[in-house]
């Protein structure tokens, strides 16, 4: 997620407004609590079921520049679509928050309501793809790339090794370095993709939808 999200010296502004529930019933905290460092904190690194501490709880407060609603699981391309243009850039780069969102809306938690029953007659196959068009700048604790790229690996790390398939697709259009966060990301090296041109995206999510069409088929 690039310049969607901004930060505070307390709580970081999560940039999309819930749909439903309201923010007050909010369950589930990407971020930790006051403390300077992430120390002893992993909430911003998995999805698990919030527990009784305020510091896995979303705090219920929104960033006002960020006024798109948060849309679960859906079929509905035609709002997908309408959601993704009325967007406006904003604030700092903070990767993990579009990954850590990606992530809830498969598993349900916080804004996002309990994902549809898988039929038990078919095979799931539960894909993220995260899009970047910039370098981590900031994040709830740091500032510095590093730090929050190492950060942003134990998110990683967790989706790979609970089963799902991470692409990872960095938009380069200004001569950043190759990102070798989101290389390692990717569940593998096929599904890192480095882009050059906007122009890219379209085409490349095409081949993405063909690949996992290709692997439905195959089982």
């Amino acid at each position: 997620m690039k310049r969607n999200c901004r930060h505070t010296s307390t709580w970081p502004r999560f940039c999309a407004t819930p749909a439903s529930p309201p923010r007050s019933s909010w369950k589930r905290a990407n971020w930790a609590s006051s403390s300077n460092t992430p120390t002893g904190q992993d909430y911003d690194t998995n999805a698990d079921a919030p527990g009784s501490s305020a510091s896995s709880k979303f705090p219920a407060e929104q960033y006002g520049a960020c006024p798109q609603a948060v849309l679960p699981l859906t079929y509905d391309w035609t709002a997908m679509s309408t959601l993704v243009s009325n967007m406006s850039p904003n604030g700092m780069t903070n990767q993990n928050i579009g990954l850590a969102h990606g992530w809830m809306s498969l598993v349900g938690g916080g804004p996002y309501g309990t994902p549809p029953a898988k039929d038990p007659n078919y095979t799931y196959q539960q894909v993220i793809i995260l899009l970047t068009d910039g370098l981590n700048t900031q994040n709830r604790w740091y500032t510095d790339q590093a730090s929050i790229d190492a950060r942003q690996a134990l998110t990683c790390n967790n989706i790979n090794a609970a089963g799902f398939t991470l692409y990872a697709i960095q938009v380069n259009t200004g001569g950043d370095p190759t990102s070798t966060l989101l290389k390692n990301c990717a569940t593998d090296s096929s599904k890192f993709f480095l882009l050059t041109s906007a122009d890219q995206i379209v085409a490349t999510f095409e081949s993405i939808g063909t690949n996992l069409t290709k692997l439905r088929v195959a089982q």
